[in-house]
């Protein structure tokens, strides 16, 4: 398989996993009651697991979209449609909204009591990242 190849499916894993996390995250939130012992553990033993998980998971899709994008685009000399610009530009958006939305759950997961601010995080999060998926796809077509 070419390097474009393997980067371009470790950049799909990389986006499949992160929004994954964070679906079973709202998942699990969702299902434990506010202010039990399963809560409380949860956020204690099971968030900081997760938290790495999705980080190391946003950083490798940033490196394995920038990567991609620059391969891509030496075998294209630079020339992409209007339309691949438009999606690839929905796509840094949606990116940089889902980086923000970490960013604030990371500064949160200490706090048990902030729970549905959690759930909140990693549902947009994951809402944000399925549109990337889908819209990934249709980059994959041009």
């Amino acid at each position: 398989m070419p390097l474009r190849g393997v980067i371009l499916w470790i950049h799909a894993l990389s986006g499949a996993t992160w929004v994954a996390a964070c679906g079973c995250f709202v998942i699990a939130g969702l299902a434990l009651e506010t202010g039990s012992d399963e809560q409380r553990s949860f956020v204690e033993r099971v968030v900081p697991k997760i938290n790495l998980l999705v980080a190391a998971a946003a950083g490798l899709l940033l490196a394995t979209g920038v990567a991609n994008f620059a391969l891509l685009g030496a075998a294209r000399g630079f020339q992409f449609s209007t339309q691949f610009g438009i999606v690839l530009g929905a796509k840094v958006v949606l990116f940089i909204g889902m980086v923000l939305a970490l960013s604030a759950a990371l500064r949160t997961a200490a706090r048990p009591h902030a729970m549905p601010r959690l759930v909140g995080y990693h549902g947009a999060i994951a809402a944000m990242g399925g549109l990337a998926l889908l819209l990934g796809l249709w980059l994959m077509g041009t």
